[in-house]
């Protein structure tokens, strides 16, 4: 065999060895490995995405970024500079690499500061970069810059197609530096004016004052939503758009009295706002090495998006993570039995919290929780509403916070109170059609104080108690005024819609119960209803539902001191527990009242088994009691608790409502 021959046999050999493999080609891979190759990002999988690799391999650079990032990083700047009159679309691929890559050194600095112990090497490391945070820091800050330029083009350049991937991710990288640059500090922080010296040159931002005032208070103690893992809340809802979303406090100007309408915004509910930073001519700074720009501070209730380059952008905020700090550890938890067992332990003046500042135009929800339970208990359904776009742009949230073991008569009587001070607050001249279509939605006995705000009463709940007229009884002035707000209700005419979830309308069977009664024992009742109540027994009126004639045995009961315990038996208030018991008269009068015919009534009705209800209940109520016929809609949820305000299903059949609502003339 001849030398050729044998080379020949040998090539071929080799060629099947290898399968025949070429210096390019392609190989079959499983998609999704594609998928992910190609939408990787430095958001995404802490890694360059394949676009900003590309213009470092079309410049063989990427070979040095590993050992001089920092030089690496000063070369790209300077060669997208050279670029920035001469091709728009080299520019926008390169200001997005560096906006990358700045934003990935930043964060392998800050990891490398933050790790403990290590090799020698790697102390070694650490000790080259004591300069950190300052230098992770001066990254972030460059980064934002990149990525806003990319985004929002001030020379010639056409901005990004709103179909690039790298869009999205530029308005990530530009959110996430700037809530680095303004959490670099330790706990929580307090945004100003900034006057700062990195690598690019010199920073000069202005901040709006304004920004930082919510209603008649201030905004302080800014927390990132990025740090925070959100539990107890089935949904996280992040409106997407531009901005740093923080979590804010509400604190109070020190010398400002407020108003009624501010001081309803509860000081303990946690705001989420948005830092964002509009930079003044990128371009020329970014050659001229002096940059200048304002930091602008934004509600959620207030302005959900901005003009920045003649174009209308949203503005990002974390409504699920700011409801969530605001409940965590919170003192509210407490109230739902000190506020059961004192009717004095209110604390708010008459109970109606608002979310958010008065928004004319906005429709009223009034949510009014339970026994035993509080505001904290609509926080599922708060947290859906207020990310749906329909509902948070036309609704504006109320609620009724209440010491829920005094009797349902004197809750109702302070809800009532409540609603007529707020619009007289907040609309005293009538000007806001909106607040005259309010929607009231009460849970269990919430929903009996939501009932007697949409009767006419008569003098039912009097003649319950007494024979003689109430325009005869001898009282203080004051009782008698007291006595008109709690036993005489009218409907309200602002009121339009009520819903009724889980409501005992023929009481509650555990009511009945033995454990119920000892509970009632240890309800003590607020001081002025007790006041009243003695001088009611000395006047022959028993508030605990026995009548007395006023002549003979009461003027004995009054004189006789060894009759005290009796005395206190008759002037003893019932307790909600009391009310809600089927055999209570209460609850024998109120089912006997309609409810007045320009309100549209809707119910929400839980049992614990499958269809049919008849015959089952929700572990408190029987269905039979929770069923009413002046429901023009009665909505059955199937396999859940009482406590089903947080049941998907609920909180879709009330969306529904609203929305019904919404249509309604």
């Amino acid at each position: 065999m001849n030398r050729s021959l044998l080379f020949g046999l040998l090539l071929v050999t080799v060629c099947v060895a290898t399968s025949c493999a070429t210096p390019i080609g392609v190989r079959p891979v499983d998609r999704r490995d594609v998928r992910r190759m190609l939408s990787a990002n430095a958001i995404s999988a802490d890694q360059p995405s394949i676009g900003s690799r590309q213009v470092l391999l079309r410049l063989g650079m990427a070979d040095r970024l590993r050992s001089h990032p920092e030089a690496v990083l000063a070369e790209l700047h300077t060669r997208t500079l050279a670029e920035m009159t001469l091709d728009g679309k080299t520019t926008g691929d390169r200001l997005f690499a560096l906006a990358e890559y700045s934003y990935l050194h930043a964060s392998k600095l800050t990891k490398d500061c933050s790790r403990p112990g290590g090799s020698r090497v790697q102390r070694r490391r650490r000790q080259r970069s004591a300069r950190e945070p300052e230098l992770a820091r001066a990254y972030y800050v460059a980064a934002s810059m990149y990525a806003y330029a990319f985004v929002f083009p001030d020379d010639s350049r056409a901005p990004p197609s709103p179909f690039d991937p790298r869009l999205r991710t530029a308005v990530d990288l530009y959110n996430l530096a700037i809530t680095s640059v303004f959490s670099q500090a330790a706990g929580e922080i307090k945004p100003a004016g900034v006057s700062y010296s990195f690598h690019l040159g010199q920073l000069e931002l202005e901040i709006d004052p304004e920004g930082l005032h919510y209603a008649d208070r201030l905004l302080g103690d800014f927390v990132p939503a990025a740090q925070f893992e959100v539990r107890g809340l089935r949904n996280r809802y992040r409106h997407a758009g531009i901005g740093a979303p923080f979590l804010a406090k509400i604190i109070a100007q020190e010398g400002v009295a407020l108003p009624l309408t501010s001081a309803r915004v509860t000081a303990k509910m946690r705001v989420p706002v948005t830092l964002f930073v509009r930079y003044d001519q990128l371009s020329k700074g970014l050659r001229s090495r002096e940059f200048r720009g304002r930091i602008e501070i934004y509600t959620e209730s207030r302005t959900t998006e901005i003009e920045v380059a003649s174009q209308r952008v949203p503005l990002e905020y974390e409504t699920s993570s700011a409801l969530a700090y605001s409940l965590e550890d919170s003192e509210i938890w407490k109230f739902e039995i000190a506020g059961f067992r004192s009717g004095d332990a209110l604390p708010v003046a008459d109970g109606l919290l608002m979310l958010q500042p008065y928004r004319p135009g906005k429709i009223p929800i009034v949510l009014v929780h339970g026994t035993a339970s509080s505001p904290a208990r609509w926080a599922e359904m708060i947290n859906e509403y207020q990310s749906d776009p329909i509902l948070r742009v036309r609704y504006q949230f109320w609620i009724f916070m209440y010491t829920t073991g005094n009797p349902i008569l004197y809750s109702a009587s302070l809800l009532r109170e409540s609603l007529q001070n707020t619009l007289a607050e907040v609309d005293p001249d009538g000007r806001d059609p909106a607040l005259r279509r309010m929607v009231v939605v009460g849970h269990s006995q919430g929903g009996l104080l939501t009932k007697l705000q949409v009767i006419p009463s008569g003098t039912v709940f009097w003649d319950t108690l007494s024979t003689t007229p109430f325009e005869k009884i001898e009282v203080r002035p004051q009782t008698r005024e007291m006595l008109g707000k709690v036993l005489f209700f009218e409907p309200g005419e602002f009121i339009e819609r009520v819903v009724f979830i889980s409501t005992p309308h023929r009481g509650s069977f555990l009511a009945e119960n033995w454990l119920a009664r000892i509970a009632a024992k240890f309800v003590n009742a607020p001081t002025e209803l007790v006041d009243m109540s003695l001088e009611l027994a000395r006047s022959g009126v028993s508030v605990a539902g026995l009548v007395i004639d006023q002549v003979g045995s009461v003027v004995g009961l009054v004189r006789d001191d060894q009759d005290a315990d009796l005395q206190r038996e008759l002037a003893r208030l019932p307790s909600s527990v009391d009310n809600m018991n089927p055999n209570h008269p209460f609850i024998r009068d109120l089912q006997s009242i309609p409810v007045a015919p320009h309100v549209h009534v809707h119910s929400i009705i839980p049992v614990r088994g499958s269809s049919p209800p008849e015959g089952q209940n929700d572990g408190v109520v029987e269905y039979s009691s929770a069923h009413t016929e002046e429901a023009e809609s009665e909505y059955v949820v199937y396999r859940s608790s009482h406590s089903t305000q947080s049941h998907p299903e609920t909180i879709q059949e009330l969306r529904r409502i609203l929305l019904e609502h919404l249509e309604a003339p």
